[in-house]
């Protein structure tokens, strides 16, 4: 996804909120993906997978990495399933798969950025 350029978020409030939280996102991820490398070797070159295997392999790689850290705190091999009360409490609706259209995929983007803006400013003005 693509932030706002600088200009279109000069008097909008929203739109800077949706920028924030997307290089926020961002930032999270590619420091989760830095982990991933560090601790298993296929991360460090291209996925040479077709897509539905790669995306088995990350998920994959991510419950080990958690079942890992989890055996390492609490000194056994049996992970805690922990609640995040905040991810509970979100309305699973909102990042439903938006699916296929015939729309453009430009304004079909641009339908999605602005699903999140709205989303977002939601958040701050509960």
């Amino acid at each position: 996804m693509r932030p706002f350029p600088r200009n279109a978020t000069a008097h909008d409030r929203a739109k800077q909120n949706y920028n924030k939280r997307l290089s926020t996102a961002r930032r999270v991820a590619e420091n989760a993906f830095d982990i991933l490398a560090q601790k298993w070797r296929v991360f460090f070159r291209s996925i040479e997978f077709d897509i539905d295997s790669a995306i088995h392999v990350v998920k994959a790689a991510c419950c080990l990495h958690n079942f890992i850290r989890n055996s390492i705190q609490h000194g056994t091999s049996e992970p805690e399933v922990e609640e995040d009360s905040t991810v509970m409490n979100q309305p699973a609706h909102v990042f439903s798969n938006i699916g296929r259209s015939r729309e453009r995929s430009r304004n079909a983007a641009h339908t999605v950025r602005n699903h999140f803006v709205d989303y977002f400013s939601s958040l701050i003005n509960n």
